[in-house]
């Protein structure tokens, strides 16, 4: 799996902006934007901006998993456990290149 951000800072009315664009082999997708006032505390440019994109990335395949759970399961809501159970196995698919 290749994973390339494509990242951009644009002034804002009330100070600046960064975006980033997430591909993953090469199709777009993930956004993200994070807006700061004065300076930007990261190690790397685009830190938080990328970090965000990821995490996002992360909270909507969690969200599809767990409606994917809910319909096959007939169920309206999901418990504690199950929910825990589905991240999981999120976070192996991802340890292992499979999403």
């Amino acid at each position: 799996m290749k994973i390339e951000f494509k990242n951009s800072a644009r002034n804002t009315r009330g100070g600046f902006a960064q975006d980033t664009q997430m591909f993953i082999n090469d199709q777009l997708e993930q956004t993200a934007t994070c807006h700061y006032i004065n300076r930007a505390w990261e190690s790397y440019a685009f830190q938080s901006v990328m970090k965000e994109a990821v995490y996002l990335r992360i909270e909507e395949e969690r969200e599809i998993l767990a409606n994917e759970w809910k319909a096959t399961n007939n169920k309206k809501r999901i418990s504690k456990d199950v929910k825990e159970s589905l991240t999981n196995e999120l976070i192996e698919a991802l340890k292992n290149h499979r999403l």
